[in-house]
């Protein structure tokens, strides 16, 4: 008798959680081999969607998409050396052969990202909107109506080849100086900026311009960024499946959606008090 309790003790140690027997399928094998090394970069530039404090230590990249790209590394047994030297069409050339692993933050079908493998589903959007002054907002009821007017966008931004392409349907200059970009706003050489809302968002708190500009309400082009993984790395499938199953928790998406509302919080409470350029005057 007591050899029969303790075969079914033993049944029941083996098949008594299905969520413990499914982490261990999942991860069994990472956990029983040598911590490996995986390369990530994103954008370094491209407030809160990725950046760098301090050029000189890629320690200090930061991004909204950190939390989850380092909650997968610790439960996969990899460790993160995060790639931020180089302009970043550089780095992306250099994931398509395998040399870095994943990428934080791609748009899908665009040429740039050709043979790197995206994430589903995208963990947060970054729509395009457009910045007026305050006293023009009401001026723009649909999209036609921009089309009648001066418009500009910043060169630093990050777009996909969709919005790229709907773009020359307005009549746009591109500007390099995001000081020049608002200062043509006040002074009225152009009408209105297209921006990506958070970003933008990001920009006008360092000017101290957030009393002086309003956004649309509704995104102009939506444009989804996803997690992309190098088809050439030699942890391809680990990597993308591990990641797949991450993203696919709702979790990881508000995980992310929240770094986001903590990072332009943070960032507007810093901003508070900045003194606005001269221009607004002019």
């Amino acid at each position: 008798m007591k050899r029969l309790i303790r075969f079914f003790m033993l049944v029941l140690l083996l098949t008594g959680s299905p969520f413990r027997a499914q982490a261990q399928v999942d991860f069994e094998s990472d956990r029983n081999r040598e911590i490996q090394q995986i390369k990530v970069t994103g954008f370094t530039d491209y407030q809160p969607f990725g950046f760098v404090v301090d050029p000189f230590y890629p320690d200090t990249f930061e991004s909204i998409f950190k939390p989850i790209i380092d909650n997968y590394a610790k439960m996969a047994n990899f460790y993160i050396t995060y790639v931020v030297d180089r302009n970043y069409n550089k780095r992306i050339h250099s994931s398509k052969d395998g040399s870095i692993d994943v990428i934080l933050g791609i748009y899908s079908d665009t040429d740039m990202y050709a043979g790197i493998d995206l994430v589903y589903p995208a963990l947060i959007n970054n729509p395009i909107v457009v910045i007026m002054t305050n006293n023009r907002l009401n001026e723009v009821k649909n999209i036609d109506d921009l089309k009648k007017l001066k418009g500009a966008v910043s060169s630093k931004e990050y777009l996909s080849d969709y919005v790229t392409r709907q773009l020359k349907n307005f009549n746009l200059q591109t500007v390099d100086d995001d000081y020049e970009l608002f200062k043509k706003l006040f002074t009225k050489e152009i009408d209105y900026i297209f921006a990506s809302q958070y970003n933008g968002r990001v920009k006008i708190a360092k000017f101290g311009l957030k009393g002086q500009l309003g956004m649309s309400k509704s995104a102009i082009w939506n444009m989804p960024l996803f997690i992309g993984v190098s088809k050439s790395s030699v942890f391809y499938p680990k990597i993308r499946n591990g990641l797949t199953r991450m993203a696919a928790d709702p979790r990881s998406e508000q995980i992310v959606r929240q770094a986001l509302v903590d990072y332009i919080a943070k960032i507007e409470k810093e901003n508070e008090g900045v003194t606005a350029p001269d221009f607004i005057n002019d």
